[in-house]
């Protein structure tokens, strides 16, 4: 079962601007090893979602700093994720096992991998993340492929939670 990893409190002003688009193009520019373009055409494309999953990414990588692959890195169009994953198998801080399941897990329906991959800048140690907004939650097959997850990587799956400031609502 995924671990709770932090609970906080998000600005729905910074919300908003990220679905205006103003604050994506911002985070891209100012954090270039955590977003690249094609992670911005895709928060361009569908703006009312993806804020939890970079901000997620952001304070993990100022507060530990370590680096994250946002959503989708198990699809081989996203060439630079690709050869980040490649990377974490080659540094050995990721198993052979573990680049399989990620790469090939259509038994658990569309489910995609966790929004996040967090990894140390040395390939060394990683981490599944999970970023769940105010109203989201799990389906059922996302718990089973991340259960089978934690069983392959032998490490617990985070989730960072955020909900709303009570105090602006």
């Amino acid at each position: 079962m995924p671990t709770e990893m932090l609970s906080l409190i998000y600005d729905e002003g910074q919300h908003k601007r990220f679905r205006a688009g103003g604050l994506a193009h911002e985070w891209r520019e100012r954090y270039p090893m955590l977003f690249d373009n094609q992670d911005l055409k895709i928060a361009l494309y569908r703006p009312s979602y993806h804020f939890f999953e970079w901000l997620t990414a952001i304070i993990l990588y100022e507060s530990m700093g370590w680096l994250s692959l946002v959503e989708q890195y198990e699809f081989k169009s996203h060439r630079t994720k690709q050869a980040k994953l490649t990377a974490l198998v080659s540094h050995g801080g990721m198993s052979q096992d573990m680049l399989k399941l990620i790469l090939k897990h259509e038994d658990y329906g569309n489910t995609q991998c966790p929004d996040l991959l967090v990894f140390a800048p040395d390939y060394s140690q990683w981490f599944f993340c999970e970023a769940k907004g105010p109203r989201d939650s799990f389906s059922e097959n996302q718990l089973k492929f991340f259960k089978e997850l934690e069983t392959t990587s032998d490490s617990q799956l985070r989730v960072v939670r955020f909900k709303h400031n009570p105090q602006k609502s």
